[in-house]
């Protein structure tokens, strides 16, 4: 079993400890645990026989880093990649949106309130900048129309995944109004169930591949899985990588998951990619374990 498959086990075995929790549920959690640290230590070995790291130029490392915080496998990376977020880069320091954004989550306490919860959930906490790229974090955002209402609030719920994942829905969720009653427009409530949300996608389509687990979020699971359905199941065969690959990719996916990745990358070293951004602190995070 891979180290993908040992995390994704722990994912199910921590939903079933908050149904019927049990002696035996937290032994097999606890060994799973165990063999994760194990298998991150081997891997961590490995990428420092193989230089991988050292090789890289400066900007390239970074971004090999955060790919690795969202549990990508490096050692497996498109040699494309690298280029293809600088270009996304480019694109974030000729505006002043990213700056923006940041300055209005540190003016509410978003990034320690947004990183806590998804570290509780056990993801990354650089999907922090998933709700940048939603709604430039204004808790009061309202998407475009869709068929089942706008999407609204900080990380921008349409009405049916909103209802699946706890949230209670104001009178005049379908109309294009912010509406105190509707509890997508309430940053904890939201944001809680948005981690559910991740979670939920990671240990299950996404197979613990972060940046698919982007693409799903961006698309519904609907029209992306139609995609994904054609990889193989196992973790090492269906990541980001794979979809790469792929020709028939939408491209307001591709556009979405690099938007996020170079926001993520531009905050991990914000003087070294040319931005002076006011970014979150993820000190102390523990990148996911890898394939």
């Amino acid at each position: 079993m891979t180290m993908k498959s040992h995390e994704i086990l722990i994912g199910k075995l921590e939903q079933g400890m908050l149904k019927n929790p049990d002696p035996a549920r937290t032994a097999a959690l606890r060994a799973e645990r165990d063999k994760v640290r194990s298998l991150k230590e081997e891997y961590n070995k490995l990428l420092q026989g193989l230089n991988i790291y050292d090789k890289a130029s400066p900007e390239d490392r970074v971004i090999m880093q955060v790919a690795h915080t969202f549990g990508e496998c490096v050692v497996d990376m498109p040699k494309s990649f690298p280029g293809q977020v600088k270009q996304y880069i480019v694109k974030w320091n000729f505006s002043d949106r990213l700056q923006k954004a940041l300055s209005l989550a540190q003016q509410k306490g978003y990034p320690q309130l947004i990183i806590n919860i998804l570290k509780k959930n056990n993801l990354s906490p650089r999907f922090f900048f998933v709700a940048l790229q939603e709604s430039n974090f204004d808790d009061r955002a309202i998407g475009p129309a869709t068929h089942f209402g706008p999407a609204k609030g900080l990380w921008q719920f349409i009405a049916p995944t909103a209802r699946d994942f706890g949230l209670h829905l104001g009178p005049q969720h379908d109309k294009p109004v912010f509406d105190r009653r509707d509890d997508r427009f309430d940053p904890v409530k939201s944001t809680v169930a948005a981690s559910k949300y991740l979670k939920s996608l990671n240990d299950t389509y996404a197979q613990g591949s972060g940046l698919l687990v982007m693409a799903l979020y961006n698309m519904g699971e609907g029209s992306v899985l139609k995609i994904i359905d054609q990889m193989p199941p196992d973790p090492r065969e269906r990541n980001f990588w794979r979809l790469l690959s792929m020709k028939n990719i939408p491209k307001e996916i591709y556009a979405y998951v690099f938007t996020i990745v170079a926001a993520a990358v531009i905050c991990e070293e914000p003087k070294l990619f040319g931005c002076n951004c006011n970014c979150p602190a993820f000190e102390g995070t523990e990148p996911p374990a890898q394939r």
